[in-house]
């Protein structure tokens, strides 16, 4: 109920199914969007906006929001709406969240809404949502832009019942990794729930956005800087002990709740049900029911992870996700297992990619190992192909075809090498995807597979990661970090944050002194990197100069604003004399060309005019309305 709203004078009965006081036709708080963020961006199909038989007016859909067109509303929870919108150059799609207007007014409610960006920003994890931007429309319309996800809620699955073995694990090694990078960040979510966990499928497989930071708890943050008095912050059902108390909260109390989302994901139910504050004493004071006991087949390690993760002290729980990740992995593994001590290694299944060499007729399989995003390292007996050599890997689809994707050897173990190390002999391969489908097929290669542990780097790995990185040192910020030029902002900056974080692991390994002196030249350098392609107004600058119009599209598909752009093409312009008149040349011809049905002369005449002119908008607008109807089979 909208607290403006008069209270009704009739008590409003407490549900049986979820606890919680509502209505006999309003949906159960497992079945929608509550709690203290929006929760999942995903409108149920049934749910239309009507109220009383009345089709509300949004007058935020159709509207102009930055440089994007608003297109419907997709889900509504306690704090704000989130709506689907469109760039009307690019074609992108992002999800744009707006604070509820009744809470505008509120400092601390404004101020824990941006905290959700800053929480985000500061983890940079694959498995967290993605936010791009945030302002806000006058008056008092604060919103905050983030990546559009195409999947459903954990909370929808779960309607559904108990969700598989192998896929519940799958989705909670995701969620450990995510949260222990937020926990080593400093950022403590505290209202973990099936509504703020997104499903994708990658590959047949489940890949885990994690959602709605706005309650996060920021470590170096102000103390009560994001809670009010006689708030509760969490949702009842799945808050720690500690919580409940308005106790200390840490990393552990993500933990507890996680354990409480593996319970009802394994077992089909949740350990504690009733009403809010039935539910907040038997978190402080009940022993929850082994979850073997409602779902006999749940093997007995894994029973004894879920129950270490609910102990009431966190001082009894798992210390941190790696190590809740390490029982839930050895669970799934064996049925009668212990848990694995902390920082226990679960090993990743062998994978067999086809590779053609250079000079080499025709593909041939390797045993492929430390698969990444970035490439991959192929055990191989001699020959081995020559260092910066191309080759081509045959990327599978799931089905019976393939992609291929060309690569480049970047690091080269002769067996001698491998001897001293003890690792096998081989090369290592860093991707060099061209164009979307091989970019996709890579996503589906690596993307879908969850990280478990996080061990500490081998001394051949370090060699191979510097040695690597050295070789690329020289070249294009894409090309060192081994990035498409049309790579995302979010996919640039995770990349970045992820080489730091394995250089900095390296100051204090055992390493060569060559190799020990490039730690510090090389993190230099990702930064750089980062800051400029990472940044969508210093990107915008960088990719005009170097005639890079992919990378122009992604700054714009941003959001940046139009003074901007005109701002920096007036700069371009001033700077290339000529470089419009070029252009409007090559629009010319690539207009008459798709007029009289010439598509492929069109887009090259297109991609001309963008190399002279990269920030002219109208063009841009023109080349990927081409590309759209040409991606479009015929009818």
């Amino acid at each position: 109920m909208d607290p403006q709203e008069p209270k009704t004078l009739d008590p409003i009965p407490v549900c049986g199914s979820c606890g919680h006081p509502h209505l006999p036709g309003d949906p159960c708080t497992a079945a929608r969007l509550a709690g203290a963020g929006t929760g999942t961006l995903a409108m149920d199909p049934g749910e239309t906006g009507d109220r009383d038989g009345i089709r509300s007016v949004d007058p935020l859909v159709g509207s102009t929001v930055g440089s994007f067109r608003v297109v419907r509303a997709l889900g509504r929870g306690g704090m704000g709406t989130v709506y689907l919108a469109e760039h009307p150059v690019i074609g992108s799609r992002v999800a744009i969240k707006f604070l509820h207007e009744s809470m505008a007014a509120a400092p601390e409610l404004v101020a824990r809404f941006y905290d959700e960006a800053r929480a985000v920003n500061r983890i940079g994890h694959e498995n967290i949502v993605g936010i791009f931007d945030l302002s806000m429309l006058p008056p008092n319309r604060y919103y905050i832009v983030m990546e559009y996800l195409d999947g459903e809620a954990l909370s929808a699955l779960l309607r559904r019942g108990a969700v598989p073995t192998g896929e519940a694990i799958a989705i909670l090694l995701q969620l450990c990794d995510a949260l222990q990078c937020a926990h080593e960040r400093g950022v403590v979510h505290r209202d973990l729930k099936p509504d703020n966990v997104f499903v994708l499928r990658r590959r047949g497989a489940p890949f885990v956005k994690l959602l709605d930071f706005g309650i996060a708890k920021l470590r170096d943050a102000p103390a009560g800087a994001q809670t009010m008095a006689g708030m509760i912050v969490g949702t009842p059902e799945y808050m720690a002990p500690e919580q409940c108390e308005n106790g200390a909260i840490d990393a552990r109390t993500d933990v507890y709740a996680l354990g409480v989302m593996a319970y009802q994901m394994l077992a089909g139910v949740l350990p504690f049900t009733g009403s809010i504050t039935q539910l907040l004493m038997a978190h402080v004071r009940e022993t929850p029911r082994p979850p073997r006991s409602v779902n006999g087949l749940l093997a007995p390690a894994l029973d004894d992870a879920i129950l270490r993760a609910l102990r009431k002290r966190p001082e009894d729980r798992f210390p941190d996700m790696n190590a809740f990740a390490a029982a839930l992995a050895a669970g799934r593994e064996s049925g009668t297992a212990p848990p694995p001590a902390s920082g226990a290694v679960t090993p990743a299944p062998a994978l067999s990619l086809r590779v053609q060499l250079a000079g080499e007729p025709q593909s041939r399989p390797f045993l492929a190992t430390d698969l990444t995003r970035g490439g991959v390292y192929l055990e191989s007996a001699p020959p081995l192909p020559a260092p910066f050599s191309r080759a081509v890997v045959s990327v599978p689809d799931g089905g019976a075809g393939s992609t291929p994707v060309p690569a480049e050897v970047v690091r080269v173990v002769q067996p001698a090498e491998a001897r001293a190390w003890g690792m096998a002999a081989g090369f290592a391969l860093q991707f060099l995807p061209a164009t979307p489908a091989e970019r996709t097929a890579l996503e589906r290669l690596a993307g879908g597979v969850p990280s478990t542990h996080r061990s500490e780097p081998s001394d051949e790995s370090s060699a191979a990661l510097l040695e690597a990185l050295e070789g690329h040192a020289g070249g294009t910020h894409y090309a060192f970090l081994g990035l498409p030029l049309d790579a995302e902002l979010k996919e640039v900056q995770s990349r970045a944050r992820a080489l730091r974080v394995q250089l900095e692991r390296l100051r204090d390994r055992k390493l060569s002194p060559r190799h020990a002196a490039l730690v510090a030249p090389l993190l230099a350098r990702v930064a750089f990197a980062g800051d400029v392609i990472g940044v969508a107004a210093e990107r915008l600058a960088h990719d005009a100069r170097i005639g890079n119009h992919l990378g122009v599209a992604r700054c714009i598909a941003a959001g940046l604003p139009e003074a901007l752009l005109a701002q920096r093409r007036q700069e371009f312009l001033k700077e290339r004399p000529g470089a419009e008149a070029r252009a409007r040349q090559c629009l010319t011809r690539a207009k008459v060309a798709r007029a009289v049905g010439n598509a492929a002369f069109a887009r090259a005449q297109y991609e001309e005019a963008l190399a002279a002119d990269p920030l002219d908008v109208d063009i841009h607008r023109d080349y990927w309305a081409l590309r759209r109807d040409m991606d479009t089979p015929a009818r």
